[in-house]
């Protein structure tokens, strides 16, 4: 049995990916969000607010003895208040960091210390952002925060290459431009404080969007053979 914790399980890529994962037999997975959406007998839902200060560090991780290989999926993410720097809310800059960096980066800490006695593989997958490598404006709390979880990647998969056998493997990747509702939020958003605004209403209009079952394909399919650098787009595979 292959042990998967999810965050951001109730929509999105998320909620593709437990969908998928929990079709084959030999999975279980715990999933993490606000709200459950997933009833499944190979399924335990955790509800959880990573916006909220000490979550993650606090938040409920089952263990499971007999674990050969566990997955932890860094999926949960937020674009938070899009204007720039200045008139950014305070309050939503910190939920931000909150969600996608400081949560996944605990959760990724407390998973290796709990599995490294026993567990023969550990994979971390933290779904980052094209836009932790490219500057967006009125982006400057998402693009940051991504970036900081690539930055977390790449330390963490130097540590395991001075390891001789290492048993945990680490991916950071960019799953492109997806339908999800964090698109259908950037739409939304008023163009005086975005403007890229049009390329991306540009983007749904033309059926450019991937969805969220082809990115979750993928990203098993990474699971099952992982890459050589951890820093990964999948638009490039």
């Amino acid at each position: 049995m292959n042990y998967f914790y999810i965050t951001g399980t109730s929509s999105g890529i998320g909620l593709a990916l437990t969908r998928q994962i929990l079709s084959n037999d030999s999975s279980y997975v715990v999933g993490y969000s606000r709200r459950n959406v997933v009833s499944h007998h190979r399924y335990k839902h955790i509800q959880i607010d990573f916006s909220q200060l000490g979550a993650a560090r606090e938040v409920e991780i089952p263990f499971f003895p007999n674990a050969k290989h566990v997955i932890l999926i860094n999926n949960a993410g937020i674009l938070g208040d899009v204007k720039p720097i200045g008139k950014i809310d305070n309050e939503q800059l910190e939920k931000i960091f909150m969600v996608n960096t400081v949560s996944p980066a605990i959760l990724t800490n407390r998973l290796i210390s709990l599995y490294l006695p026993s567990a023969e593989l550990i994979t971390i997958v933290n779904i980052s952002s094209g836009a932790a490598r490219h500057a967006v404006e009125s982006w400057s709390g998402y693009c940051a925060s991504k970036a900081a979880i690539d930055m977390f990647s790449l330390v963490l998969h130097a540590e395991q290459k001075l390891v001789g056998d290492p048993k945990v493997k680490v991916i950071s990747l960019a799953p492109g431009i997806v339908d999800t509702p964090m698109q259908d939020s950037v739409r939304k958003v008023d163009p005086t404080y975005f403007p890229q605004s049009e390329r991306f209403h540009h983007y749904k209009q033309k059926g450019m969007l991937a969805s969220t079952e082809q990115v979750a394909k993928k990203i098993v399919e990474l699971i099952g053979n992982p890459p050589n650098d951890p820093i990964i787009d999948l638009r490039m595979l």
